[in-house]
Formats: C-alpha cells, sequence, structure tokens
C-alpha cells in the first residue's frame, strides 16, 4: 500500500485545529495546494516536508506512514518527535512533550501508557545528561582538578561500567603505586565486596594513615555488622582529615542505628562545624546546617521519649 501523505497532513491538521488556509499561510503557498495535497491530487514538493513536520511538531516519518493512526494526545506526539524525529535528542524537543506530560499530571488525566512514554521520555533524555556530564568530567580531569576524577568515576560506576574503571585505576596504580589517590579511587570502583575489602586493606598496609582508605575500611566493617570498629575507624579517619565530611554523616547514622543517641547527636554537631571551618558562602553553610539541625531535633525527642 502507498502512503497517502495529504490524508496524513489532513490528520494532523485537524488534530493541531488548524484550517487550510493557515497552514497554506505558514508554509508561504495557496490554501488550493494544500486542498490538492489532502485530496490526493498533488504532493507536496520535497523540500517543504521537514517545514511540515516541524510545524506539525511529528517526525518527517509520520508524514510516510501508510494508515497513520495519529496520536492519543499532543504529550504522546512530542514524545514521537523526540524519540524518533530527533536523533540528537535536543533539550528544546524534551522540554515540549515534558511539560505536555507535565499538564496532563496536573489535569490527572495521566494513564499508564502515557506513564511509560513519560518515563521513556527522562530514561533517553538522562542518557543525554550522562554523556554531557561525562565529556565535561573528563575535560576538568585533563585540566587538573583532582576532584572531577572521583566524580567522573562515581558516574561511570552508576552505569554499571565497574570494569572501565577497574581497568583504569588498576593501570594508573601500576605506572604509579605510590599515588594513594588511585588506590581509593580503586576501591571504590569494586562492585565485589571481597574485591573492594582487599584493596583497601592492602592500601591501608601501604597506607595506613590514608583518611579516604580508613573511611572505605570503616565502610567494610559496617557492611559486616562490626559497628565498634566501624565507628572507631571513622574517627581514625577525620584524625587524618577533619574535613571529610562523609566519616561524620556515617557516623551520626551509625550512632542512631546503634540506639547511641548523644554521640549521634555529637557527629551532627561535627558536621556543623565542619560547614563552618570550609569557608563557604553564608547560603550554602545554612543550607547545609539544616539537615543535621533537623536530626538533632528528631535524636533528642528520642533521648525524651526514652527517658533518658
Amino acid at each position: 500500500m502507498k502512503p497517502n501523505i495529504g490524508e496524513n497532513i489532513k490528520k494532523l491538521r485537524n488534530e493541531k485545529q488548524v484550517t487550510q488556509e493557515q497552514l497554506a499561510e505558514h508554509l508561504s503557498i495557496s490554501y488550493q495546494a494544500v486542498s490538492k495535497w489532502e485530496n490526493n491530487v498533488t504532493t507536496p514538493d520535497i523540500f517543504l516536508l521537514p517545514v511540515i513536520a516541524e510545524y506539525f511538531e511529528v517526525p518527517i516519518d509520520e508524514i510516510f506512514k501508510v494508515n497513520m493512526k495519529g496520536y492519543k494526545n499532543k504529550a504522546a506526539r512530542l514524545f514521537a518527535l523526540y524519540d524518533y524525529g530527533d536523533r540528537e535528542h535536543k533539550k528544546e524537543n524534551f522540554n515540549k512533550a515534558e511539560a505536555e506530560y507535565e499538564k496532563l499530571i496536573a489535569e490527572n488525566k495521566m494513564d499508564g501508557e502515557d506513564m511509560r512514554l513519560y518515563g521513556i521520555l527522562n530514561q533517553f533524555y538522562a542518557q543525554v545528561l550522562n554523556k554531557k556530564a561525562e565529556e565535561m568530567l573528563k575535560k576538568s580531569v585533563e585540566m587538573g582538578i583532582e576532584r572531577s576524577e572521583g566524580q567522573l568515576m562515581g558516574l561511570l560506576r552508576s552505569q554499571g561500567r565497574h570494569e572501565e574503571n577497574i581497568k583504569k585505576y588498576e593501570e594508573l596504580m601500576k605506572n604509579d603505586p605510590d599515588n594513594v589517590r588511585w588506590w581509593n579511587l580503586l576501591a571504590s570502583s569494586h562492585n565485589d565486596f571481597d574485591k573492594k575489602s582487599d584493596t583497601v586493606k592492602k592500601g591501608l598496609k601501604k597506607f595506613p594513615n590514608d583518611a579516604g582508605l580508613l573511611n572505605r575500611y570503616a565502610e567494610i566493617c559496617k557492611n559486616q555488622g562490626k559497628y565498634d570498629e566501624a565507628i572507631e575507624y571513622y574517627k581514625k579517619s577525620v584524625e587524618q582529615n577533619n574535613e571529610i565530611g562523609s566519616s561524620y554523616y556515617a557516623m551520626a547514622f551509625l550512632y542512631k542505628d546503634m540506639e547511641k543517641y548523644k554521640e549521634s547527636i555529637q557527629a551532627w554537631e561535627e558536621v556543623i562545624a565542619l560547614h563552618d571551618r570550609l569557608g563557604l558562602p553564608d547560603e550554602e553553610i545554612e543550607m547545609g546546617k539544616e539537615w543535621p539541625k533537623q536530626e538533632i531535633a528528631k535524636l533528642k525527642m528520642l533521648i525524651e521519649n526514652n527517658g533518658e
């Protein structure tokens, strides 16, 4: 069967609720030309097809479909434009589709299929963002920003690219075995608990006072249920570097799990003190303190309820 381009244009025009005259005006042609398309007398000039597709916000392929059924709503049409008609997955097309799905949510008109497509839309755009994030972090690493290396590792790890990280840091360790950064990053790259533990233990033999490795060994102890030993190593970590916020946070939560609420409060107070020491802008300091203050308030209520 041959595609009925004119009929498809008519369906799209009716969906968009525009007249032949309005379409013709947008294309700078006569309305009679549009009428001839829709009556299968003539077909549009090939150079007009991208303009027509853009006007109706559909992939060009849509215009050539046999028995085109159209879309259940504008959100689905814009999803198709982003998915099939935009191989670059541009932000502007994502934003258009997102706005329509959010409108459906606000109007309580979202059904299961809409939710499925909205989920896929965000999944595709997340891939675009991750690709951009990886590009920027690699450039930052090349420019000598050390923090970016760990963030790049974490990004790849979140995508399940553990082996890529492991291969990279094993090679860096081989060439530069006295650089403790590679030991820390290799340990973080491992998804296998035993391999992570083995790397940390070997690293601590070589660098017994490294705050990062001490922090990672504390995590290993915690995961094994050795809470007292974990606390001991968290403390050793902050003794070596009192600006490792993750150790304070970890102790705060671990003390709470151990029902040592007073000690947990002390750990949260260390988090607050850390924000003061870091010399951040006032707004960032206050934002960083808000969560610890909320946790301290909860802990004080637990202490009060327990009659301590």
